[in-house]
């Protein structure tokens, strides 16, 4: 599907925003791209939609070269909550579907049923899907440019779903859109990968989203891909700061803690809190032994989240160029 080796993309000034990336994304698959603002995802994303060419290295997307896609068989749909542009980008062949301002709703959809060939009764039956389920039914005979943020970003996932691309790349979309919407288009989303075999590509801020939909992540940091692999595997096992952290009040003095494996702990008057690998020794039997060694008045369990770990990963970065600065 989508087959990358040492992508470069280098800006006049020379700033290189892609540096030296490789990777492979299968069909089907739902992939989480993820890093800070300036890391290098938007630039990967319009790299793989054929927007930019690649200054240096090796890029095929459904079998061709992005830049310049003659085969319309096969379309990309992208939808981004960044940037919202007029307009449809057709003829470079990435089939990039965003609304036309000066339409409404209902008649966008039709232009891109047109666009995209999609069958009259095809249409008729995805359009009696989406339209209830993305709850878009009253704003239909609205303008683009009437709709808030959250109605626009819900439209243009209903104008992408319409025509069904084989991959689809979502860039921060869930901007303004209200909890029931985003449970909804995560649904959404599944079905295509599980039942189209359609491959996602899915960046935004919010980490917990992504672990819900995606089952590999990508990290990106100063233009390079710094992790690829799934998000237990950065949890726990790639750059070993996914520990779970057990904090425990105690009457008394805390227990002694034995020969149990804690990675670290820190005792502070009568709280005991603790640092451990949960792949090693689980939460129940450390805090059943715990409990059954002193009176304890509140205990408080954290498991490490992926947005955690990605502060922690910045934050070391952070400290390792003040070093090589000074």
């Amino acid at each position: 599907m989508i087959v990358i080796q040492n992508l470069t993309k280098t800006f006049p000034g020379g700033i290189t925003a892609v540096n030296d990336v490789s990777l492979h994304i299968a069909k089907g698959e739902t992939v989480g791209l993820i890093g800070a603002n300036g890391a290098g995802k938007t630039t990967l994303i319009k790299l793989i939609c054929g927007l930019y060419l690649p200054s240096e290295g090796y890029i095929r997307v459904l079998g061709e070269p992005p830049f310049g896609r003659k085969s319309k068989s096969h379309p990309i749909g992208m939808v981004t909550g960044q940037i919202i542009t007029d307009g449809y980008n057709y003829h470079f062949g990435h089939s990039s579907a965003v609304l036309q301002d000066d339409l409404s709703l209902e008649l966008n959809l039709r232009l891109i049923k047109s666009i995209y060939r999609v069958p009259k009764e095809v249409y008729k039956r995805r359009l009696g899907e989406l339209v209830p389920k993305l709850g878009i039914d009253q704003i239909l005979h609205y303008r683009a440019d009437q709709l808030s943020l959250g109605q626009r970003m819900k439209a243009e996932i209903a104008a992408v779903l319409l025509f069904q691309p084989d991959l689809l790349i979502l860039d921060e979309p869930f901007i303004g859109i209200d909890v029931e919407a985003r449970e909804t288009i995560r649904n959404l989303l599944r079905e295509m990968a599980a039942q189209r075999n359609t491959t996602i590509i899915l960046t935004t801020h919010n980490v917990g989203e992504l672990e819900r939909i995606c089952g590999r992540a990508l990290l990106m940091d100063k233009g390079k891909l710094v992790y690829n692999g799934s998000f237990d595997h950065l949890k726990m096992k790639k750059f070993h700061i996914g520990l779970t952290k057990m904090q425990v009040v105690f009457e008394g003095m805390p227990p002694d803690l034995q020969d149990f494996p804690i990675e670290r702990y820190v005792i502070e008057s009568n709280t005991l809190t603790l640092y451990y690998d949960s792949s090693i020794i689980s939460s129940k039997a450390l805090s059943g032994y715990l409990l059954s060694q002193g009176k304890a008045t509140d205990i408080l369990i954290q498991k490490p989240t992926v947005a955690d770990i990605i502060k922690e990963i910045y934050k070391e970065d952070e400290h390792k160029n003040d070093g090589e600065n000074h």
